[in-house]
């Protein structure tokens, strides 16, 4: 419980400093309103099979002139660890950098192109044209940002089906393997970063974050030999892309 009370606490702090902190803008076009969908993978690395999962949502974002901001929307996991139908209300602070003009990021496309393909060709790498394409498209986003925040949510589903495995000669050895739901209501903690890249009020992000899991939902238990073990699943990464309208 204390947990949960720190995270609101640093939250509302957040948004606190937000709401206060309008300044005259350095860069007009830092400051923007933006909505939009996205949709990518949430998985764990703990789950034995490491199964990646569809997660999609809506995302709703306010910045000030100064870069500081904060984002709400609302995410659904169509399964987590083989647990069905998680919902969740991701609420974050987040800070935007400056934007930087098509012009000038073309310039530093170029530039990191060139350099990658003169590296590439001087180790001797078979493909210096992938590198040198890869690293002009990296360096085409306009903008970075960096959040922090919580996501309560409820799952509806329940604790999934036990699965085993037999081997051996005669298949004499077994193994069963389920998770266990333990408790519907959830909280995380979440931390990302995301790619901006902007066309006229249009941005195309891509978005790699971190969730630990506060309220322990997702037990993975074992049995095998008439031995049990539990594994407790608390981190959960995902990485999404989205398009979304500034206003």
């Amino acid at each position: 419980m204390m947990n949960l009370r720190l995270s609101f606490a640093c939250v509302l702090m957040a948004f606190s400093v937000c709401a206060n902190s309008q300044t005259k803008p350095a860069d007009f076009r830092n400051f923007s309103n933006d909505i939009g969908p996205y949709a990518g993978v949430y998985f764990t690395t703990m789950y034995e099979g490491h199964e990646a999962e569809l997660t999609y949502g809506f995302n709703y974002g306010h910045f000030n002139y100064n870069g500081l901001g904060y984002r709400a929307g609302v995410q659904i996991m169509s399964r987590v660890a083989e647990v069905d139908n998680a919902i969740g209300f991701p609420v974050a602070f987040a800070y935007r950098t400056k934007a930087i003009s098509t012009e000038g990021r073309v310039k530093r496309g170029a530039v990191a192109a060139g350099e990658t393909f003169g590296y590439d060709v001087i180790m001797g790498y078979r493909d210096p044209l992938r590198g040198a394409l890869a690293a002009f498209i990296a360096n085409l986003f306009s903008q970075a940002e960096f959040f922090a925040g919580i996501t309560p949510g409820y799952i509806s589903g329940e604790s999934s089906t036990v699965s085993t495995a037999y081997w051996g000669p005669s298949f004499e050895n077994q193994k069963s393997s389920w998770t266990e739901l333990n408790g519907h209501f959830l909280m995380t903690l979440d931390a990302g970063a995301c790619a901006n890249y902007r066309i006229w009020r249009f941005d195309l992000k891509l978005s790699p974050a971190v969730h630990y899991n506060l309220t322990n939902n997702y037990l993975y238990r074992t049995e095998q030999s008439e031995t049990v073990t539990t594994k407790p699943l608390r981190w959960f990464f995902s990485f999404t892309g989205g398009l979304s309208y500034r206003f």
